[in-house]
């Protein structure tokens, strides 16, 4: 059985539910919110509904290394990023991905298949934000992923050192 409550619980919260015969109990971490902007090319993070920072590491563009603003990328044009709200369903530190899951083979010239660390996944179709290293020189600048949320390799593990089952991950334009 699934069961989705209509709004968030409260983060360091105790919840007991019960159906029928069956009960659990298990209560709630810290509550990580991450924000992707896909027009600024950034990925700003809460923790408790503050601020998260310091950041894991210098960042030396506008508003990089404000407390929890992460520089990111995402779809470019033809494979745009979907607005929404979503949740995090699975953290995985390696995920083989290729580019067949968005309808591009393998073997074309936009094709790709490799591992990528520190995924987050937040759709069942294969929406993550992982970590980019290929990306370096476009974080913060341009989209240049197939649909994902990119991040360094160093800002990817922190996030996904945090983040937990469940919280919230808003793409906006």
């Amino acid at each position: 059985m699934q069961w989705i409550p209509d709004r968030y619980w409260p983060a360091h919260s105790t919840v007991a539910l019960s159906v029928g015969k069956r009960s659990v109990d298990f209560s709630t971490r810290a509550k990580v919110v991450g924000v992707a902007s896909i027009s600024a090319h950034t990925f700003t993070v809460t923790v408790d509904g503050e601020d998260a920072g310091p950041l894991p590491t210098p960042h030396h563009r506008p508003h990089w290394g404000e407390d929890g603003v992460l520089p990111a990328t995402m779809g470019k044009t033809e494979y745009e990023t979907p607005t929404g709200n979503y949740t995090v369903l699975a953290k995985d530190r390696k995920v083989v991905m290729d580019s067949s899951s968005v309808g591009v083979p393998i073997d074309s010239a936009e094709g790709y298949r490799f591992e990528v660390e520190h995924a987050v996944r937040i759709t069942r179709r294969g929406l993550y934000v992982h970590s980019a290293p290929w990306a370096l020189r476009s974080l913060g600048l341009e989209n240049v992923s197939h649909g994902c949320i990119g991040l360094s390799p160093t800002d990817a593990e922190w996030y996904f050192d945090r983040v937990n089952i469940g919280d919230p991950v808003i793409i906006t334009e």
